[in-house]
């Protein structure tokens, strides 16, 4: 069974600007811009980590408030980790 796209997506807004660069760095990632929000969307698993995008936690935890489709394989103080939502049906 094949994989469905992820997307992610993130308010234009400075908070979260490391975030999109990061993703702009995976080659898995792909970026397109969608009125106020950048979508990252991905057919694989993309992980972030917060100490390497330079976040404080109240913004970390604030990452996915314009929503996203796929599923949320991990999320804690330090990584998180998205996966397609059919990921698991594989």
């Amino acid at each position: 069974m094949s994989q469905s796209t992820l997307r992610i997506f993130v308010l234009n807004v400075p908070e979260f600007a490391s975030l999109t660069e990061a993703a702009r760095r995976l080659p898995a990632c792909r970026l397109s811009d969608v009125g106020d929000y950048t979508v990252i969307a991905s057919d694989e698993p993309v992980e972030f980590g917060r100490r390497a995008l330079g976040l404080k936690p109240a913004v970390w935890y604030g990452l996915f408030t314009g929503g996203l489709d796929g599923r949320i394989e991990r999320f804690d103080r330090d990584i998180v980790r998205i996966v397609p939502r059919d990921a698991a049906a594989q």
